[in-house]
């Protein structure tokens, strides 16, 4: 393909430019896989892409990488890094390629005479930009949610409850924790099956979500037991809030709740605070985790609180 035939289709703003590159430039091919640059490399020139396909690499360590994005004709690379700084990204051949590059000086000084041009480029990086913005939150998202219950979990609550008590300590507020277990789940998924078992869990997700205060830390702990971490919460609050999923819970009528040996199905919940009960993170979970164990040695379907 002639580099002619390459830019044909581009906007008007784009022939120009690249009728500006093309006095300035030279066309190169790249085979399939070659490296154009590597992250950290100079950022010394700017290229135009004609043909095939490049993609932009992160190297976030551990011999892992990235695919940020693929680049596709009629694309400049590289301006990000025309500060004269090192490359942000590695840059490849997704396919064979053809590329017309320009050096650094050269290209500022198209940019001096072409205001027009640093404005589309401008906006060209800041749509990429949040492109990768909305990318980057909705992998964070997926990182730290439980995918059946849509709750957090539990790494990201552990993180979040060693940060909470930092900043309890040092504003000398109250941490309220609050563990449920689903009373006999293991019954409830011999009797119903593991799909119905879902569903319930589901539910105690949703029935914690309308429950809870804009804030609170919802988790899924693990298998049938949440958790909420609620920052300001007296051990009277926690306890009303467990009460609240409770009774929620109970009145839930759930498919085959009837087999339970409650009835229906009901949950169970330890209520620790700090700094009362503990003060630390650990000791707090495992005073929590103990009332849980009062509750259900009591006789399930009912909250322990100090």
């Amino acid at each position: 393909m002639s580099d002619a035939n390459a830019i044909g289709t581009a906007e008007p703003i784009l022939k120009e430019l690249y009728a500006e590159l093309s006095a300035q430039g030279e066309v190169q091919d790249l085979s399939d896989g070659e490296l154009l640059w590597k992250e950290g490399d100079p950022g010394d020139s700017v290229v135009l892409l004609l043909d095939g396909m490049l993609e932009i690499v992160s190297e976030p360590g551990e011999d892992k990488e990235v695919v940020l994005r693929t680049v596709e004709p009629v694309a400049v690379v590289g301006e990000i890094a025309a500060d004269g700084l090192g490359r942000s990204a590695a840059v490849r051949a997704r396919s064979h390629s053809r590329i017309l590059k320009v050096s650094l000086a050269r290209f500022r000084e198209i940019l001096r005479r072409r205001p027009d041009v640093l404005e589309w480029l401008y906006w060209q990086q800041v749509a990429r930009v949040r492109s990768l913005t909305r990318r980057f939150t909705r992998t964070h998202q997926r990182a730290i949610t439980d995918p059946l219950t849509r709750l957090y979990n539990f790494g990201f609550f552990r993180q979040r409850l060693d940060d909470e008590l930092a900043r309890a300590a040092a504003t000398e507020d109250l941490v309220s924790l609050v563990i449920f277990d689903i009373d006999d789940f293991k019954h409830y998924n011999d009797t119903n099956g593991h799909q119905e078992g879902n569903v319930v869990l589901g539910g105690v997700a949703r029935i914690m979500k309308e429950a809870g205060r804009r804030g609170d830390i919802l988790a899924r702990y693990g298998g049938e037991e949440f958790v909420a971490l609620l920052y300001g919460a007296t051990n009277d609050e926690a306890a009303r809030f467990a009460e609240a999923m409770r009774v929620a819970i109970e009145a839930q009528p759930f498919l085959g709740g009837e087999k339970q040996p409650q009835g229906c199905v009901t949950i169970s919940a330890g209520v620790a605070t700090y700094p009362i009960d503990a003060v630390d993170a650990p000791a707090l979970l495992e005073k929590a985790d103990r009332r849980l164990y009062r509750a259900k040695e009591g006789g399930r379907n009912r909250v322990v609180f100090a």
